[in-house]
């Protein structure tokens, strides 16, 4: 009974702000206890709002690009060491994982301390984030792609492959990648998941120059909360989105092991 209060009590804790700001964004007034009338009004106004529409593109694109280039970099990498030098795979490991000692506000002010002003390209804030959120992200892609490798077991598929006339570059396009791609598609999810809801790296680096959804909220913070209610709503909808697109991969995957 304790068990089940203890949990009841902790769901209730973490759930009340967004079921208060949720209900505030429909409210049509709320001054008393309880709000008085509902109303679309909010997320009409929000929805309409270009600037906020454009903040939501630039996320999803600012956190697509660092997934896309982490995933390649990291699957093609751990191919070749656990192919053809398995004796480098505590070197790769050590590379991928380092990160995760550095704490990213201080990633962040540290790259843009070098290279800001430098002249060249790695001067551009656009291409300094990328940079950045590739190095942020590099450790959960590791362990995910070298999961999902091992998974399947990489070397005898590719024997397999080889047994049946298959060329290496053949059977890596055509048979390891679609093997591991649910594992794939979670990583990329997830990482992305994290950076679409990031706002204090891409405050350091790009400031007002490249102006997200979560930057756009900031800056209006003090307009209108009902509106901001809202489109923090969107926002959550969109992130639960891409986690119950995790979650459903993941589970076809596991029945998939079980058949």
């Amino acid at each position: 009974m304790l068990h089940w209060i203890w949990e009841i009590i902790i769901l209730v804790f973490l759930l009340m702000p967004l079921a208060v700001t949720l209900i505030y964004s429909f409210a049509g007034r709320w001054i008393h206890i309880l709000p008085e009338g509902f109303t679309l009004e909010y997320y009409a106004e929000i929805l309409t709002d270009s600037k906020f529409i454009s903040g939501i593109l630039r996320g999803l694109f600012i956190s697509i690009i660092p997934v896309a280039l982490t995933l390649v970099s990291v699957l093609t990498a751990l191919y070749a060491v656990i192919v053809y030098f398995p004796k480098a795979e505590k070197l790769v490991q050590l590379f991928c994982l380092l990160p995760t000692t550095i704490n990213g506000i201080i990633l962040a002010t540290s790259i843009l301390g070098t290279y800001s002003g430098s002249g060249t390209v790695l001067s551009n804030r656009i291409v300094m984030l990328v940079c950045v959120y590739c190095v942020f992200i590099m450790p959960m892609t590791y362990q995910s792609v070298r999961n999902s490798l091992y998974a399947v077991n990489t070397k005898g598929l590719l024997e397999a492959a080889e047994m049946l006339g298959y060329r290496k570059f053949f059977s890596y396009v055509r048979v390891v990648i679609p093997s591991i791609l649910p594992g794939l598609c979670n990583a990329a999810l997830v990482c992305m998941s994290g950076l679409f809801g990031d706002f204090a790296i891409i405050k350091i680096i790009a400031s007002s120059q490249f102006e997200t959804a979560q930057s756009y909220l900031y800056r209006n913070r003090a307009v209108d909360a009902q509106a901001l209610s809202a489109a923090v709503v969107i926002l959550l909808l969109i992130t639960l989105a891409i986690n119950l697109t995790v979650h459903m991969n993941q589970r076809r995957g596991k029945e998939r092991g079980k058949s």
